[in-house]
């Protein structure tokens, strides 16, 4: 068949790669005019620009989703950027006194088969688009979608150009115009209440401050939880040097309509001057820092067009708090599913039922987990207080992993099925 992939972020160029490989043409419309990987200088943001908007610095690539990139072929493109996290290590907020620490790279390869990465999401992009023109995908740039037909299928660019094809795949992210021709309404992105501040600095800009060694050295997941807000910091594998990667998550804090605009450290260290003072320790050497506010989307009733010629996929279909760090690996899932899908049953006449299928396949454990990262949120965001003084007490009385944990980062079944998710081994058993 032949398929045209509208956006190419993560998803996107996900997608294309698993359905090349299954033996489909496959077209990309990017509305960018040019894509660039810009890194800022001395301890400032080092951001990734697609279009004329930044997106995530750091990004986690979990055994579920990593299991994926390498049966496509893209861990080729990107190894040598990739960190190994030994550890998750949750602290309290204002000390750093260590709650619970549960093993990631252990399990990751001994019992879910495939490697936890840590890795700067401008990497991951350049990998995958790697991937992508080395198999021949074609990608047209500067090729904004005004106008979709998902009958045609076919649609128009802002140019003026038409396109048609078999299959319309949408991953034009967040604010996605194709959701709304799915959805037959409006489907806009829901604010969560909370923001990030982002700052990304080379480790050597830390190395004289002994206080913060373990946190420069040792490849892990740092979080402190506190009050209405956590912290999360973990090591990146730049392209010339070790970076620091930092997420501060809080109440929002920005101007009214302002969804993300560069700052200077001023406000993030008056925002969070009673936390760890290993923190304000780092901040003293950051000199920009990425504000974004955090959205999310309610639940789709259906990821397909009525026509069976259209259907969305990623962050177009499923937007989700970022708590448990699995947005991007539940799009590159749906990866997985849809290429493997239409390289099983890769007729025009069966098009709809796999569509149909993949819709079945997905949203469930799309649903799960976004429900999981909202707990998540809470869990670790409690109000300093007697249920706030109970958690740290549990916590601390039940280390590691444990079935039944009330901290699903620790929570045996659940990361059992979070990170032991073979896309491979369901498509298997798929049939229409």
């Amino acid at each position: 068949m032949h398929i045209i992939v509208i956006g190419c972020g993560l998803a996107g160029l996900t997608v294309a790669i698993a359905l090349k490989r299954g033996g489909h043409t496959v077209e990309m419309l990017e509305s960018a005019a040019e894509i660039s990987y810009i890194g800022a200088g001395k301890a400032t943001v080092h951001l990734y620009w697609l279009s004329s908007r930044s997106n995530f610095v750091g990004i986690q690539v979990s055994p579920n989703s990593s299991r994926i990139l390498r049966k496509l072929g893209v861990d080729k493109f990107i190894e040598k950027y990739v960190t190994e996290p030994i550890d998750l290590k949750m602290m309290r907020w204002e000390d750093g006194k260590m709650l619970v620490e549960t093993p990631l790279k252990e399990p990751a390869h001994n019992e879910y088969g495939s490697p936890y990465w840590h890795i700067h999401r401008a990497d991951l992009h350049r990998g995958l688009l790697e991937c992508a023109t080395e198999l021949g995908i074609t990608l047209h740039l500067n090729s904004r979608v005004v106008e979709v037909d998902p009958y045609g299928p076919s649609l128009v660019t802002k140019e003026g150009k038409r396109y048609t094809a078999d299959l319309i795949v949408a991953s034009d992210g967040l604010n996605s115009v194709c959701r709304a021709v799915v959805l037959g309404k409006p489907g806009p992105p829901v604010p969560t209440g909370q923001m990030v501040y982002r700052v990304t600095l080379p480790v050597r800009e830390l190395k004289d401050i002994p206080e913060v060694k373990d946190l420069i050295t040792t490849p892990r997941n740092n979080h402190w939880i506190g009050p209405q807000g956590t912290i999360l910091s973990y090591l990146l594998e730049g392209v010339n040097e070790t970076l620091i990667n930092f997420v501060f998550t809080c109440d929002v804090n920005m101007p009214d309509g302002v969804n993300q605009k560069i700052g200077d450290n001023k406000e993030i260290r008056a925002s969070f001057k009673k936390w760890d003072p290993r923190l304000d320790m780092i901040l003293e050497h950051v000199d920009e820092v990425l504000e974004w506010r955090l959205y999310t989307h309610e639940e789709m009733p259906t990821w397909v067009h009525g026509s069976g010629k259209m259907c969305v996929i990623g962050d177009a279909a499923h937007a989700m708090t970022p708590y448990l760090a699995q947005g991007a690996a539940m799009g590159i899932e749906d990866s997985a599913i849809l290429g493997g899908l239409l390289a099983k049953f890769p007729s025009k006449d069966t098009l709809h039922k796999a569509l149909l299928l993949y819709e079945k396949l997905r949203l469930p454990r799309v649903t799960k987990v976004a429900n999981e990262s909202i707990n998540s949120r809470y869990f670790t965001q409690m109000p300093d207080g007697p249920e706030q003084e109970e958690r740290d007490e549990y916590l601390l009385s039940h280390p590691g992993v444990q079935v039944g944990h009330r901290n699903n980062r620790s929570r045996k079944e659940f990361l059992d099925e979070l990170f032991g998710y073979d896309a491979y081994k369901v498509l298997e058993t798929a049939s229409i």
